[in-house]
């Protein structure tokens, strides 16, 4: 991994669990080692009205080979990359963007029922999706979230396929350091969720208006 120079202790953004410095050793400087997750915002006080009946189940993300790992990933130029040793993610990162996708689809009232875990015993539509990138994009003056995830969204009574997207973003960082990156990763992500509403939304809609219930 390429060094990367010391980072002083952030104060943590909405929607991100962060760890913060711990000091190892009895002289020594801070070791500064922090673990991020993506959140969803706090629950809402009473669920949205729904637009329509429908059971949508969220199926566990898969992951790039790329991002499998505890680790935050680097990426520079189209060839390097790396992560770092002391900035982790408190669960595998596909989790976190599975979930805020499902709440964001919950908390909208695109559906019934968003369901993740546990799996309901029927359901009517089924999103799977793929994460693609979840990484910090240093393009030397700045850095950069940069997310990107692949989504498709099944009929569950005949297996079609009615919707398949690919949404991408990239959000500057406030500051030259992985919680920033991590801050921007989020932002992108809620742009992701928002995106996502809608067209399921849309399919959904459609759906009803064809007289197609699920």
């Amino acid at each position: 991994m390429s060094p990367r120079p010391p980072f002083p202790c952030l104060v943590l953004g909405t929607g991100i669990l962060l760890a913060g410095c711990i000091n190892i050793g009895g002289g020594g400087a801070a070791v500064d080692r922090r673990s991020y997750d993506l959140l969803p915002p706090l629950p809402a006080g009473r669920p949205a009205v729904a637009d329509g009946p429908e059971t949508v189940l969220v199926e566990p993300f898969s992951v790039d080979p790329g991002l499998d790992r505890e680790e935050l990933v680097w990426r520079r130029g189209a060839t390097e990359s790396g992560a770092y040793e002391n900035y982790r993610w408190v669960r595998p990162p596909e989790e976190g963007v599975r979930t805020v996708l499902a709440d964001a689809l919950a908390r909208a009232g695109a559906a019934a029922v968003v369901a993740t875990d546990p799996s309901p015993a029927k359901a009517d539509y089924h999103l799977r999706g793929h994460l693609a990138r979840c990484d910090e994009a240093d393009l030397g003056a700045s850095w950069s979230g940069v997310l990107e995830v692949h989504l498709a969204l099944t009929r569950a009574k005949d297996g079609e396929e009615v919707l398949r997207r690919t949404y991408a973003r990239q959000v500057p960082a406030a500051a030259r350091n992985p919680t920033a990156v991590v801050e921007a990763l989020r932002r992108a992500l809620d742009e992701v969720a928002a995106a996502l509403v809608e067209d399921v939304r849309t399919v959904l809609e459609a759906d009803r208006q064809a007289g197609d219930p699920p």
